[in-house]
């Protein structure tokens, strides 16, 4: 039977919950507050606090003071707080405010040096939006000593003094937050009301005095709402900063553009010659285009796609496959499809047509597509084939500036002025988050000015690319080619008498984006291509779904080799103690 008491007694022990309040191992032997309402409406407190840490190795006390303080109906009320003297021993001791939540810590000490026994601290300060007004008087309703410190007060005065007259009705309270229990006062002598705990104050109890006076008798300051970097960012000189730094900025990029970005041409665009002078370009320039029946300087497609647009991408690379086939270097063909909805694949089968001949892009682009054999599908290329695609642009890009059509290699120049753009839009941000955290509006304007200009160089670093005389002669050039396959069917003839001129064309009906259209212009014409050796497909022979076909593979191909390797997932009525203003409490450190 005993046992079995002890067993229940034993798990009562766990199950009830125990309240233990937490304390420190010091005192405070008396907390003494001075507090005089002034004429200008502030009021100044003198805090005088005498604590005794024993044997325990201290910094010193922190105090804490709200500055915001929560109404009853909803809002908030705001206050202002002015630190004047902080004291220990008599003498002027390093303090930090640190501000969070409404309240501002006093942190007293010296975190080098370490104190012991009896400390005598005087805090002194002004606060001002503290007073409070009704019909019949004013007053100051004030938790003197805060009822947050983890620590007994032994002994807790208040004094409130009015600058003049009478003071009116009197009251107090002591102990935790929201206890009514009056603490000992005496009538009023004049000006001065003084006020005392009836006894020992525990941890998280304090002491709160309420004070009337004639209504009148000082102003009442009402202290606004701290102002947001929204309140004072809308002002002439932070609308000039923002248009000032986003001048420098996007006139910055501009610069970078005009010096750096612009094509050069020959002076003597349509009689060519090498040996003439050559100059930049002017903005807005007249190009004259000249029908070309026949591919510039006999450029293969992915090189005419790079000229066009500045940029090896995987439509040149598409375009170049079928180059390939209509050159016989190996053939296509397409695979039905196994389902009602499924979707058509391509075969690429490797010819033993000698490769020496081919551009070194050409020689990487074959060798790379048949690494594994000499036929591949296209779908087998998903996600394979990513980096290889990346080393054929960088060799498209490589024969591009070795003929001399860029002084550079574009993507490099692109990625050169993106690190440019993207250091001056980091810049702006951190200026930008900086102006909110200091809520100065002057760096939030100035900021947000350099993160737009930001975005201008971001989209001009991607125009940044320059062709060289050549290559912008080649370019004009190619105009004149687009110009032709675009209007096939005013030169019926020259079809007529040539019927292979389809295949030949093709790949650079592709890169100009004009297969279809190019494949429906047979149509149209009543010309019937034959049909290309390099293909097979599972439908009769004609142009125009020869046309579309083959769109469909430049799409399923492009799609297949940009296609990246996937990353894996995460896993995963009356008065109380504690009313009023003032409170707070403390700590030691």
């Amino acid at each position: 039977m005993r046992v079995a008491a002890v067993l229940v007694l034993t798990i009562f022990v766990f199950l009830v919950p125990i309240q233990v309040h937490a304390s420190e191992d010091w005192v405070i032997n008396s907390f003494q507050a001075d507090i005089d309402i002034l004429e200008d409406g502030r009021v100044q407190v003198v805090e005088s606090i005498k604590a005794d840490f024993g044997n325990l190795q201290k910094h010193g006390i922190f105090r804490d003071i709200p500055e915001v303080y929560e109404r009853t109906g909803g809002g908030k009320h705001y206050t202002k707080l002015e630190v004047k003297i902080v004291k220990n021993n008599g003498a002027n001791t390093p303090y930090e405010i640190l501000k969070e939540n409404g309240y501002a810590r006093l942190k007293i000490g010296d975190s080098d040096e370490t104190i012991t026994g009896v400390q005598n601290y005087t805090i002194e300060y002004l606060v001002s939006g503290v007073l409070k007004s009704f019909e019949d008087h004013d007053e100051l309703y004030w938790n003197a000593t805060g009822d947050r410190w983890p620590v007994p007060i032994e002994s807790a005065k208040a004094t409130v003094t009015l600058p003049s007259g009478q003071v009116g009705q009197i009251t107090c309270y002591e102990g935790p937050r929201g206890a009514q229990d009056l603490c000992d006062f005496q009538e009023p002598i004049g000006n001065e009301a003084s006020f005392e705990a009836s006894r020992s104050l525990s941890p998280e109890e304090g002491l709160t005095v309420v004070v009337g006076y004639p209504k009148g008798l000082v102003p009442i300051i009402v202290v606004p709402p701290p102002k947001s970097v929204w309140d004072t960012m809308f002002t002439s000189w932070n609308f000039a900063a923002f248009a000032l730094s986003l001048s420098f900025s996007a006139g910055f990029a501009f610069f970078l553009w005009w010096r750096r970005g612009r094509d050069y041409w020959w002076r003597a665009r349509f009689l060519y010659d090498p040996q003439a002078k050559h100059e930049v370009r002017p903005p807005g320039a007249h190009e004259q285009i000249v029908v070309e029946y026949t591919p510039p300087e006999k450029l293969r497609p992915a090189e005419i796609g790079t000229l066009v647009d500045e940029r090896a991408d995987t439509l040149d690379v598409s375009a170049t496959i079928i180059d390939l086939a209509t050159r016989g270097f190996l053939t296509i063909s397409e695979e039905a499809k196994k389902w009602l909805f499924g979707r058509t694949d391509y075969i690429l089968t490797k010819t033993s047509t000698d490769a020496k001949a081919l551009l070194p892009y050409e020689q990487e682009l074959r060798s790379r597509l048949f690494e594994t054999g000499d036929v591949v599908s296209i779908s087998s290329l998903k996600t394979k084939f990513y980096e290889d695609l990346k080393v054929v642009k960088d060799k498209l890009y490589e024969d591009m500036v070795n003929k001399k059509f860029f002084y550079e290699n574009p993507e490099s120049v692109r990625r050169k002025y993106l690190f440019v753009a993207i250091g001056v839009g980091v810049l702006g941000v951190l200026i930008l988050v900086l102006g909110f955290v200091l809520v100065f509006s002057l760096l939030v304007a100035i900021g947000a000015g350099l993160a737009i200009g930001g975005i201008f160089l971001l989209i001009v670093s991607q125009i940044m690319p320059r062709r060289t005389a050549d290559g912008h002669e080649m370019w004009r050039r190619t105009k004149g080619y687009e110009l032709f396959i675009s209007t096939a069917e005013k030169y019926r003839q020259r079809f007529f008498e040539n019927k292979n001129m389809f295949n030949e064309i093709l790949p650079y009906a592709i890169v100009f984006g004009l297969t279809e259209k190019f494949a429906q212009a047979f149509k149209d014409m009543g010309i019937e291509p034959p049909q290309p050796a390099w293909y097979s497909g599972t439908a009769p022979f004609n142009a125009a779904l020869f046309g579309a076909s083959i769109s469909s593979f430049s799409s399923s191909l492009s799609s297949a080799m940009a296609s990246a390797p996937g990353g894996s997932g995460f896993s995963g009525g009356g008065g109380s103690s504690g009313g009023g203003f003032g409170g707070g409490g403390g700590g030691s450190w």
